[in-house]
């Protein structure tokens, strides 16, 4: 099971700090969708220079011009990428050819449609590499209820499935019963009092 840490900051300075920290505990650097949208590659750019032997992860979110966006991002350093199940199959396939191409590996973000079961059904065909299965940021506190799904999901699919939304000290067990292939985690750790000793605290349950 791998952690992926996202750094949801507006600011640079304070991602690069607290991924320092936290950094050395964690599987993946995800460089978080308002990252993106405040400081563009330059994130990725940052991210890969400070930490080049760590995989990073960019939350493109990607639904359209992807020909010409992937292979920025590729070439500012990433090595993930994710694009929305909620798009036409076109796109995600046009999304992992490009990808693939570039040497990087694609994400599903369920998070958009009405359909998982079947987006997760079709995953392997359109030649994605990882699931991404959470519930909106913005949707209240709907980790565990959301995770009620995770058998409808995981039943259609053998690819990994990386699990987030919210998940804290409280909430960790329930997920982890689950047995999912990778955890994301952000504000409790990145936000934390200190955030090294939270990062340390979820990586030994693993």
């Amino acid at each position: 099971m791998k952690l992926q840490i996202s750094y949801d900051f507006t600011d640079l300075s304070t991602a690069l700090e607290v991924a320092k920290k936290t950094a050395p505990f964690a599987n993946i650097l995800e460089i978080g969708t308002p990252l993106l949208y405040a400081h563009g590659l330059d994130a990725i750019k940052e991210f890969k220079k400070e930490f080049p032997n760590k995989k990073i992860f960019a939350d493109t979110k990607l639904v359209d011009r992807v020909g010409e966006i992937i292979p920025l991002v590729s070439s500012a350093g990433a090595d993930y990428i994710s694009v929305l199940a909620g798009t036409s199959n076109k796109v995600i396939q046009k999304v992992t050819s490009i990808a693939h191409h570039h040497n990087l590996k694609t994400v599903l973000d369920l998070i958009d449609t009405i359909t998982p079961n079947q987006s997760a059904r079709n995953a392997k065909d359109l030649d994605i590499d990882v699931l991404f299965f959470h519930p909106p940021y913005d949707d209240g506190d709907k980790t565990v209820e959301t995770l009620d799904e995770w058998e409808n999901i995981r039943g259609n699919t053998t690819l990994p499935i990386f699990v987030s939304g919210k998940i804290n000290k409280e909430t960790i067990e329930k997920v982890l019963i689950l047995k999912p292939d990778g955890i994301i985690i952000g504000e409790a750790i990145t936000k934390a009092s200190d955030p090294a000793e939270a990062a340390k605290f979820f990586r030994e349950k693993f």
